[in-house]
C-alpha cells in the first residue's frame, strides 16, 4: 500500500549511531525529484540535519543541511542510482561521523555530521516518489 506524500514519521528521541532509516518506494514515469529530510522541528523554519534530494530531471543527487533558515552548501553522490518507474530502496544509516546513503546494496555517499543526530525530531518523505515502507530500525 502507498503512504500518501509528504509522508512525516516522529522521532521523538532523536536517533544515534546505529539507527537505520529504510525507505521502499518507487520513483514515478513523470518524476522530477523527491526527497527525505530529517528536521530538529515540526516548524516552517526547521533547521534540517539531513536533505537527500534525488533530482531526476537533473540527473543528481544532492545533500544539504539548514540551519537557521540557511542552506548550507550541496554535496553531490555520483551517479543517480534511481530510475524512473522502478522500486527502490535507501538505507540513510547514522554512523559516527554522518548519515551513510545505501541503495539498494551498495553505498552511495555519506554526509558528513553538520547537526548531530541527536537534535533530529521528525523525518519526512515527500515530491515525486510513491512510498511503501518507511520504517526506523
Amino acid at each position: 500500500g502507498s503512504s500518501s506524500v509528504p509522508h512525516k514519521t516522529l522521532l521523538p528521541e532523536g536517533i544515534r549511531p546505529g539507527t537505520v532509516l529504510k525507505i521502499q518506494g518507487i520513483v514515478p514515469e513523470k518524476a522530477n525529484s523527491f526527497y527525505v529530510n530529517l528536521l530538529c522541528s515540526e516548524g516552517e523554519d526547521a533547521d534540517a540535519a539531513l536533505h537527500f534530494n534525488p533530482r531526476l530531471d537533473t540527473a543528481e543527487v544532492v545533500f544539504n543541511s539548514k540551519q537557521r533558515g540557511s542552506w548550507g552548501t550541496e554535496e553531490r553522490g555520483s551517479g543517480v542510482p534511481f530510475r524512473r518507474g522502478v522500486p527502490f530502496e535507501v538505507l540513510l544509516i547514522a554512523t559516527d561521523e554522518g548519515f551513510k546513503a545505501v541503495v539498494g546494496n551498495s553505498l552511495y555517499y555519506v554526509f558528513d555530521y553538520r547537526i548531530l543526530p541527536v537534535h533530529v525530531r521528525l523525518m519526512e518523505v515527500g515530491g515525486d516518489v510513491e512510498l511503501d515502507l518507511v520504517k526506523i530500525l
